[in-house]
């Protein structure tokens, strides 16, 4: 599919495509099934079994114990999964997860701060290439022949897990490129499509909605999400999460995006 394709019109349009009137100076980049992807993830058994084996270790590690590890982290786990959904169906406002596994935590008898929930909630998360995950064949050198080309870029992402833990798994999928800015929901406080995400990433640029580009696999959150905020986006095609959104371009393989003219160079 070329990139200046526009995706069908099929109802009536929920985020009109933003209209193009300055050269792109920045690009935003979602991150999952965006720059990577599932490509060999353990099976379910095996998520099961380490998340059991790092929540007793770190029960023991507080003195504690519980007799049965894997529901202790499938209980932490789920209550972080549930409050993520009740955000995006709402007001978009990350939860605060460590609070929220506490509570879910005290449910089954286990007594601990909202930091010590925290981080049994973190040590259970497999992730990264541990998890499976693996950046897109393209994705590294189509990052830094766009920075060769003058474009700053930025990383926007909605993650229940930052910081050093986020950019490791970045260093180790090879996707470390010196980001301009990461945007990362947990860090921000808000998920895509807020608004606050998204001004948190081009305030971090110094430009304005204008002269970015929003590229991202999902139609709800990265598509309809910039172009609210007068961002152009272009859309990584995958099975639509919603309708009456048009991209301003759709792409198939990120390499296609540097032989779109818009994005020769950037913008001075």
């Amino acid at each position: 599919m070329a990139l200046r394709d526009r995706a069908e019109r099929r109802l009536p349009l929920a985020s009109p495509p933003s209209p193009i009137a300055m050269p792109f100076r920045a690009i935003l980049f979602d991150i999952g099934d965006t720059l990577w992807h599932s490509r060999s993830a353990p099976p379910p058994a095996e998520f099961r079994r380490l998340a059991a084996e790092r929540a007793a270790a770190v029960l023991a590690g507080l003195g504690l114990h519980h007799d049965d590890p894997a529901t202790v982290a499938r209980t932490a786990w789920n209550a972080m999964e549930d409050a993520m959904r009740r955000a995006r169906a709402t007001d978009l406002v990350e939860p605060d997860y460590g609070e929220v596994s506490r509570a879910a935590l005290e449910s089954i008898g286990l007594n601990l701060t909202r930091a010590q929930a925290a981080f049994l909630l973190e040590s259970t998360y497999i992730s990264g290439i541990e998890g499976g995950k693996a950046p897109f064949d393209d994705a590294r050198d189509v990052l830094l022949t766009l920075r060769k080309r003058g474009f700053l870029l930025g990383a926007v992402t909605n993650r229940a897990f930052g910081g050093e833990r986020f950019r490791a798994d970045l260093r180790d999928a090879g996707l470390d490129i010196g980001w301009d800015v990461e945007a990362v929901s947990v860090e921000v406080g808000y998920l895509k499509p807020h608004p606050a995400i998204f001004e948190y990433a081009l305030a971090g640029l110094g430009v304005p909605a204008a002269a970015a580009l929003m590229v991202g696999n999902s139609l709800a959150e990265d598509v309809a999400g910039a172009q609210q905020m007068g961002i152009a986006a272009a859309w990584r095609v995958s099975p639509p999460d919603a309708t009456g959104v048009v991209p301003d371009y759709t792409f198939a393989e990120l390499c296609e995006l540097l032989a779109e003219p818009d994005l020769e160079e950037a913008a001075r």
